[in-house]
């Protein structure tokens, strides 16, 4: 009965670039609050320490534990993003440069022989064939959101950051922590 409008290219590029756009700034909106989170679960393990409450103390650690291991993860998957992009618009400049290149290989054609003009625009062909495939991948990629794949691990799985922490802790305690709020934080 009604027909869906279809959207020439330009909306399509349009639309596509709010998306990543987007999904960069929830990525670094997200990021920020981890690294918040992170800040507060460091003075609960500060916190706890100070009370001698070993399994809050634990639990708050492992918590950030968590954290830690979801803004790492957080700020890969912006990166990926970030670097796709750049891939796509690397594509589009070699795009443009290979077009530039099958114009002047026309114009070569036109005034040499047919030969050599034939053997480069073979070239110009291929390449520019491997340049759209590389672009099509990339665009699939970013349209699909297939950033990086999110896993759900427990707190035993993030030791990697157990060495963190404990720096963490000692320059809290030593005072030589620029954030000053986590280590003069009392309840």
């Amino acid at each position: 009965m009604f027909k869906k409008r279809v959207k020439n290219e330009a909306e399509l590029n349009r639309e596509r670039e709010a998306r990543i756009s987007k999904a960069s700034e929830n990525l670094k909106v997200q990021i920020l609050t981890m690294e918040n989170k992170n800040n507060v679960l460091l003075s609960k393990v500060l916190e706890a320490r100070r009370t001698g409450l070993k399994s809050q103390e634990n639990q708050a650690r492992g918590l950030l534990k968590k954290n830690m291991a979801s803004l790492k993860q957080t700020r890969g998957m912006l990166m990926t993003l970030e670097l796709a992009v750049q891939s796509r618009d690397l594509a589009a400049l070699n795009r443009q440069f290979l077009e530039c290149i099958g114009a002047l290989s026309e114009d070569i054609q036109l005034s040499a022989g047919k030969s050599n003009a034939k053997k480069a625009e073979n070239k110009y062909l291929k390449a520019m064939y491997v340049a759209q495939k590389q672009s099509e991948e990339l665009d699939k990629m970013l349209e699909v959101g297939d950033y990086a794949s999110m896993a759900s691990v427990d707190g035993d799985k993030f030791s990697e950051f157990d060495g963190e922490i404990d720096s963490l802790i000692e320059l809290a305690e030593s005072g030589a922590m620029p954030n000053a709020n986590i280590r003069k934080q009392k309840i």
